[in-house]
C-alpha cells in the first residue's frame, strides 16, 4: 500500500513541478453562468464540469479548492458531485476543501470525519471562533493541515477583524494563537489579498513566515496581486497560495486563463526577489500601495515654487485611505523599536495623521507644535502632555532639506523637549540628512526615492521615459 503523502509534501512538490502557487477554486455557479453547464444539474453534470476544469489546468496549479457550499445547495447528488471531483484530482495535487467548520468538539469531529474520510480532501478551511478545540479533531488526521480564518477578503471583515485597543487587533491575535494550535504542517491561515496591510502584519506576527497564507481575493473580488504578493511572500518568495475561481472558471478559455494568472504570479515573485537583495527593507509593499492610491504620481506639476515637476509626492492623501495609513504607522513603528524618546512629535499639517497613526502603533504620547500660538487660552505653542527634559522624536511625511524638521526641533527646544531622532517615510535625497546631522539630529527613511523609483519601475508602474525623467530632474 502507498504511503499517503501529506497535503505540505503535496503542495510543495507541485509547486515546484508546476512552478506555480495558482491554486483554482472549484465554485460551480450554474445559476449565475448557465451556459457552462448543462440543463439538468444532477451528479454528473457538477462532476463533468469540475473534472473539464482540472483536466485543462493540472499542470498549471500547486492545488485545487472546492467550495463546499456550491456543491452543498444541491442535496446529496452536489455532495456527491464534490466527492467525485474531489477523487478525480490527480494524487500528486493536494486538495484544499473551502468550508470554513467551526463548531464544538464533537461537532467538530464530524465535520473532520467528512473531509478528511468521506470526501478525501488533503486540508480545509476553518473558524477559530470557538478556539482550538474545535481545531482540535481536524489536527488528529496525519497529514492535513487546517487554514484558520484570520483576515477574510470581504468588504465588512475589518468590522470584526481589526476589533482591538489599537495595538493589537482580533486577527493579530489569532495568528499568534493560531501558531500554537499545531506545527507550521498543520497550521495555515486565511488572510485576504484585498487587505495588502493585513498580509503584511500576518507575516510580521508569523516572526518570519512559517505558516502557509491562503490569500484569496484576487480577481473578481479586486485584490491586487502585486501589493498582495509583496506583503504575504515569505522569505524564501513562497508561502503564499492565491487562489482564484470564476477569473478562470468562466472565461473562454479557462486554460489561458489559468497559464497568464500563473505566469503573473511567478514575474511578481521574480520582482520581489530581483529589485533588491533586501527587498523587505524597502518595503516593496508600502511602495506601491502609495502609488495605488495616487500619493505618488507622475506627469507634468507644477509646485508651489511655480517650477515644473515629473513627479509629485502628496502623502495627505493616506488619511483617506485607512488600511494604507495603518501599514505606514507599522513601519515607523519599526523605525522607533529601538530609540529612546518619551513622545512622538508631528510635523503640522501633513505628518498629524502619520502621527496619529504611529502613537496608536506604538502606544507612546503624540505633541505637535503649533504654526502659530493661540492668543486665548493656554497660549501654548506645544500642544500635548509633556514636561521640561522630556525627549521626543520628530515624525515628518518626507525630507528635501530638512527645514521644516529643523523648525520643529527649535519650537520644542523652546519648551525644553530635546531632539536627536527625526523620522520619514521618504527621503527626497536632496541633502535633508545632512542638515539635520549638523543640528545634532539623526533621520531614519523608511524610504529612499531612489528605491521608490526602482521598485515602480520594475513593477512595470513607470516607463523607462520617466524613470529617467525623474532621475534627471532630481539631478538638476
Amino acid at each position: 500500500m502507498t504511503e499517503q503523502r501529506s497535503f505540505v509534501e503535496k503542495l510543495s512538490a507541485s509547486i515546484e513541478r508546476n512552478n506555480s502557487l495558482l491554486c483554482v477554486g472549484l465554485d460551480p455557479d450554474p445559476r449565475k453562468y448557465p451556459a457552462y453547464f448543462s440543463e439538468s444539474i444532477d451528479t454528473e453534470a457538477l462532476f463533468n464540469w469540475g473534472r473539464n476544469i482540472i483536466e485543462q489546468t493540472s499542470d498549471l496549479v500547486c492545488c485545487y479548492k472546492p467550495n463546499s457550499a456550491f456543491y452543498e445547495q444541491y442535496g446529496p447528488a452536489g455532495f456527491e458531485a464534490l466527492r467525485q471531483t474531489i477523487a478525480a484530482v490527480p494524487e500528486d495535487i493536494p486538495v484544499l476543501l473551502d468550508a470554513k467548520r467551526g463548531d464544538i468538539g464533537s461537532t467538530a469531529t464530524a465535520y473532520a470525519r467528512a473531509a478528511f474520510e468521506v470526501l478525501g480532501a488533503d486540508a480545509i478551511t476553518v473558524s477559530p471562533y470557538l478556539g482550538r478545540d474545535s481545531i482540535a479533531p481536524f489536527l488528529e488526521y496525519p497529514g492535513k493541515m487546517v487554514f484558520v480564518l484570520g483576515y477574510t477578503s470581504n468588504p465588512s471583515a475589518k468590522t470584526i477583524q481589526e476589533f482591538g485597543d489599537g495595538e493589537k487587533y482580533l486577527f493579530e491575535h489569532v495568528i499568534k494563537q493560531g501558531r500554537n494550535w499545531g506545527s507550521t504542517e498543520q497550521i495555515g491561515f486565511v488572510v485576504g489579498a484585498t487587505y495588502p496591510h493585513a498580509l503584511a502584519q500576518a507575516r510580521r506576527v508569523m516572526a518570519g513566515g512559517g505558516n502557509w497564507i491562503l490569500a484569496p481575493g484576487i480577481g473578481a473580488q479586486g485584490g491586487d496581486l502585486v501589493t498582495a504578493l509583496a506583503a504575504g511572500l515569505n522569505k524564501d518568495n513562497s508561502g503564499i497560495i492565491v487562489p482564484v475561481s470564476r477569473a478562470v472558471l468562466y472565461v473562454e478559455n479557462p486554460r489561458e486563463a489559468a497559464s497568464t494568472l500563473r505566469d503573473e504570479i511567478n514575474e511578481v515573485r521574480q520582482l520581489v526577489s530581483g529589485s533588491d537583495e533586501e527587498a523587505e527593507s524597502i518595503h516593496l509593499d508600502v511602495i506601491l500601495q502609495l502609488h495605488k492610491i495616487g500619493c505618488i504620481q507622475f506627469g507634468d506639476f507644477t509646485l508651489a515654487s511655480g517650477k515644473q515637476s515629473p513627479i509629485y509626492i502628496d502623502l495627505r492623501r493616506m488619511a483617506a485611505y485607512p488600511s494604507v495609513l495603518k501599514m505606514v504607522g507599522q513601519v515607523y513603528a519599526e523605525l522607533l523599536e529601538p530609540l529612546q524618546y518619551d513622545h512622538i512629535a508631528a510635523v503640522p499639517y501633513a505628518a498629524l495623521t502619520i502621527g496619529a497613526a504611529v502613537a496608536l502603533e506604538t502606544g507612546r504620547s503624540l505633541i505637535y507644535p503649533r504654526k502659530e500660538a493661540k492668543a486665548y487660552g493656554t497660549g501654548k505653542t506645544v500642544e500635548g502632555v509633556y514636561a521640561a527634559g522630556d525627549k521626543a522624536v520628530v515624525i515628518e511625511d518626507l525630507i528635501t532639506s530638512g527645514g521644516s524638521i529643523v523648525k520643529v526641533m527649535d519650537q520644542l527646544a523652546g519648551v525644553e523637549i530635546s531632539v536627536s531622532d527625526a523620522i520619514v517615510l521618504i527621503d527626497r535625497e536632496q541633502g535633508g540628512p545632512a542638515n539635520l546631522a549638523e543640528q545634532g539630529c539623526q533621520l531614519h527613511a523608511v524610504l529612499q526615492l531612489s528605491d521608490v523609483l526602482r521598485a515602480l519601475h520594475a513593477a512595470d508602474k513607470i516607463s523607462s521615459d520617466q524613470l529617467f525623467a525623474v532621475k534627471q530632474y532630481l539631478a538638476d
